[in-house]
């Protein structure tokens, strides 16, 4: 049996925004270093992606049309096998250090963001995650 060494492999990363320029930026940026990239414009599709797609990491708007993004983050925290995915919230809205605490999201970056921070966490946050990020 062949042995696939992960830490080449690329990682997948979602992007949660329902602007749409704001995800091509992130798309064309992540995928400038190796990463696959998923989009949802909304907290439905968003779910959907997470059930049939492995997925290494979440950048999560909070908000978005039909949910609230903490709610999102709630949903995944209390849903096996989900409740341990890598989320970095990315929003305009500035942290709510009570929810923060409680949902635990590994890191929250305000918009507008600098493209090279936002993509230093990244690598930051899946590299915690066990494997080398190409990021």
């Amino acid at each position: 049996m062949e042995t696939v060494n992960q830490s080449l492999m690329p990682h997948s990363v979602l992007v949660v925004d329902d602007d749409r320029a704001i995800s091509r930026l992130l798309r064309s940026n992540l995928e400038n270093k190796d990463t696959h990239v998923f989009e949802a414009a909304t907290g439905l599709d968003c779910v959907r992606i997470l059930q049939e797609t492995n997925i290494d990491l979440v950048l999560l708007d909070l908000r978005l049309p039909d949910f609230n993004g903490w709610g999102i983050l709630s949903l995944l925290r209390l849903t096996e096998p989900l409740s341990d995915m890598p989320v970095i919230i990315v929003s305009v809205e500035p942290p709510d250090h009570g929810l923060m605490e409680k949902l635990r999201p590994d890191d929250y970056i305000q918009k507008p963001f600098d493209m090279s921070n936002l993509l230093a966490r990244v690598k930051r946050v899946i590299g915690r995650k066990g494997r080398t990020s190409p990021v």
